[in-house]
């Protein structure tokens, strides 16, 4: 074992050093900035609210996007290639002849059987923890023995075993490119800023295997929790001054399940990630559960795209990680009720004045980010609009009221029609 250990030491050490030297050669390059890439995980039910096998769906969504199997049996992922940020209203349209797509495939997959895709972040199965949904890839399985002796965790009077957790939740993936090395690590640098808010906004999953938790976000407490806090908001412990500091904190946090340095990079559950892995620079925001409608989508990818440009460009003031941590905590638990020492509301209401700053400057305008301005004048979020649902349609029968809920967000879904 203590030969494998250093073997694997030193291909981290010959990596690393490799990236700071790929790093310093290329502090002067000039990329496209804000090319967009974006991920989306949702998975399948049926009209009886159990979990549907995706396998034989993601085959027949592979002649003709890029579709591939997630961790759960019954989660599928569409991956996008990056796209310029002056042509955001491409994503919108793509993800709407996506959809379109989805719905008749499931249709000729499924015959019969009446299958609903959820975007909705958390799995509302009340199934899901009942039988074993992993599927067998090799990734899958090592991440699933290696989080077999991590305890239990409980929310709110239920356990949930901390192996199956990442079965019943799905993911919302966006990727932007950097110019150069700097640029990129001012971004991740200003993306710490936006996650209280990005959470406030973005949230949609408070239904979770059966159950309404009043946690605002019990998916991301839920997966905080199943990785003992190896997870979440980066445990970095200052900014970075410049992406070797990221190299740095990467080859820091080893673990038996990855092999060199791109499998810890991606084995990184943070909110937040620097990816090398290509030959371009650029985040990747993991902190918001999957948008119910292309345009949520867009509107969220306008609010990162306009505030980065204009706080980078501006060198505007960061603000403690502390108190950070602190609010992204506050909001987890509590929401538009947060408690900290600044007021969220306020603060989200400045992040989406500093980001329509942004795009009026780059010249995109600002054609879906009002979505999230009414969220915030309403103080709603889709998280809220499917607890409503539940409350007004809750009838004692969990499956049916399930079943329910998701062919009303599917049909908004399909519709691109915003969760307000």
């Amino acid at each position: 074992m203590r030969k494998v250990s250093i073997k694997l030491n030193n291909v981290l050490v010959d990596q690393s050093l490799g990236l700071k030297k790929r790093v310093q050669e290329d502090d002067q390059r000039i990329d496209e900035i804000y090319r967009v890439g974006v991920e989306v995980e949702a998975c399948l039910l049926d009209d009886k609210a159990l979990p549907v096998n995706a396998y034989p769906l993601i085959k027949e969504l592979c002649s003709k996007y890029k579709v591939d199997t997630e961790y759960g049996k019954c989660q599928f992922e569409i991956i996008t290639d990056p796209i310029s940020m002056h042509n955001l209203s491409n994503i919108n349209s793509f993800f709407e002849e996506f959809l379109d797509f989805l719905a008749s495939s499931i249709k000729k997959v499924y015959k019969n059987r009446d299958v609903i895709p959820v975007f909705l972040g958390g799995n509302p199965s009340p199934d899901i923890f009942k039988r074993k949904f992993i599927t067998r890839k090799e990734r899958y399985l090592n991440l699933y023995n290696s989080s077999m002796k991590i305890p239990d965790v409980e929310l709110e009077g239920q356990k949930y075993k901390a192996r199956n957790i990442a079965t019943a939740i799905q993911g919302f993936h966006l990727h932007l490119q950097g110019k150069n090395p700097i640029h990129t690590a001012n971004m991740f640098n200003y993306i710490l800023n936006l996650i209280p808010s990005a959470i406030l906004l973005g949230c949609n999953s408070r239904l979770f295997a059966g159950k309404l938790f009043s946690l605002y976000s019990p998916r991301i407490y839920l997966y905080d929790h199943s990785e003992q806090h190896n997870s979440g908001f980066p445990a970095i412990p200052r900014y970075l001054d410049k992406l070797e500091d990221y190299i740095d904190y990467i080859t820091s946090r080893t673990h038996v399940p990855s092999k060199d340095y791109f499998g810890l990079e991606k084995d990184r559950h943070d909110d937040l990630r620097i990816r090398l892995n290509s030959e371009y620079y650029r985040v990747e925001t993991r902190i918001m559960s999957v948008q119910p409608t292309p345009k949520e989508m867009v509107a969220m990818i306008e609010f990162f795209i306009g505030f980065l440009y204009k706080s980078i460009l501006a060198s505007k003031t960061l603000r403690p990680l502390s108190s950070i941590r602190e609010e992204r905590n506050a909001v987890i638990h509590s929401g538009y009720n947060a408690k900290t020492h600044f007021d969220i509301t306020e603060t989200t209401r400045s992040h989406l004045h500093i980001a329509k700053q942004g795009l009026m400057d780059l010249g995109l305008g600002s054609e879906f980010i009002g979505i999230l301005e009414s969220r915030l004048n309403n103080k709603t979020s889709p998280g809220l609009y499917v607890a409503r649902l539940w409350e007004s349609r809750y009838n004692g029968n969990i499956n049916q009221t399930v079943s329910e809920i998701i062919q009303h967000i599917w049909n908004k879904t399909k519709n691109n029609s915003p969760l307000l």
